[in-house]
C-alpha cells in the first residue's frame, strides 16, 4: 500500500513541475506606435485602417494620423495600412519584449486606380547573409490591375549610411543587377512602384549582408 502511495506522489510531483515548466513558457509582447501621413503632402492621415500579421487587434487612426498597437508579440510583425483611395501598403516592423516601436507610415492616393498594389518576395531573402559582392536583387508584385505598366525605382544603402541612393530608375523588369558591393557589409535596399509618373507602391525595406568576398 505504502508502495502505491510513494508512487502516487512522485506523479503528482512531476505534474506540478510540468505545470510550472508551461508556465516559464511565456510569450514576449512589446507595442507598435506610429503616425500614418499622406506620402505626396506629408499631412497626418485620419481614419486609417491598421492591422498586423500575424494578427493581434485592427484599428483606425485618430485625427492626427497617430495608432497604438498594444501586447504586439515578439519578432518581425508586418503593419498593414488601408484607407479609401489610397493605395494599401504593408511594412515590417521589429517588436521587441516591453518596449515601444515608433514609426511613420506613408501612404499613396490611388490616382490611377492601379490596384492594391504589394511587392514582396526580396532575392536575395531579408536577412540573407554571405551574398556576392556582385547580385541581382529581384522582388514580386502583386494587386496591380490588369493592363496597369509599372515603373521601378530601387534604393540601396550601407546600414551606417544616412543618404538613400538611387540605384537604377525607371526599369521595366522585376529585377536590378548591383556590383562592386563592399565585403562584410550590411546593406538595405526598398523599391518604388510608378505608374504614368505617379508613385503607387513601396515595398518594406529588406537587408542583406555581403560575405568577404
Amino acid at each position: 500500500m505504502n508502495k502505491y502511495i510513494y508512487v502516487g506522489c512522485l506523479l503528482f510531483i512531476s505534474a506540478c513541475f510540468g505545470c510550472e515548466s508551461d508556465k516559464l513558457d511565456v510569450l514576449n509582447y512589446g507595442t507598435i506606435e506610429g503616425q500614418v501621413l499622406d506620402g505626396e503632402s506629408y499631412q497626418p492621415l485620419s481614419g486609417v485602417m491598421v492591422s498586423t500579421t500575424p494578427a493581434s487587434i485592427t484599428l483606425l487612426t485618430d485625427a492626427e494620423g497617430r495608432f497604438s498597437i498594444p501586447k504586439v508579440k515578439e519578432g518581425d510583425i508586418e503593419v498593414n495600412l488601408k484607407r479609401k483611395d489610397y493605395i494599401a501598403n504593408s511594412l515590417k516592423v521589429a517588436v521587441y519584449e516591453n518596449e515601444v516601436t515608433n514609426m511613420n507610415f506613408l501612404i499613396f492616393k490611388d490616382y490611377n486606380e492601379t490596384g492594391n498594389i504589394s511587392i514582396y518576395d526580396p532575392v536575395p531573402g531579408n536577412g540573407a547573409v554571405d551574398q556576392h559582392l556582385a547580385i541581382t536583387l529581384k522582388w514580386n508584385v502583386e494587386g496591380k490591375k490588369a493592363g496597369v505598366e509599372l515603373l521601378y525605382s530601387i534604393y540601396l544603402f550601407e546600414s551606417n549610411s544616412t543618404v538613400q541612393n538611387l540605384l537604377s530608375e525607371d526599369v521595366i523588369l522585376k529585377e536590378v543587377v548591383t556590383d562592386n558591393l563592399k565585403p562584410n557589409t550590411t546593406y538595405y535596399w526598398y523599391v518604388v512602384a510608378k505608374h504614368e509618373g505617379n508613385r503607387v507602391a513601396n515595398s518594406p525595406t529588406w537587408t542583406f549582408k555581403t560575405g568577404e568576398k
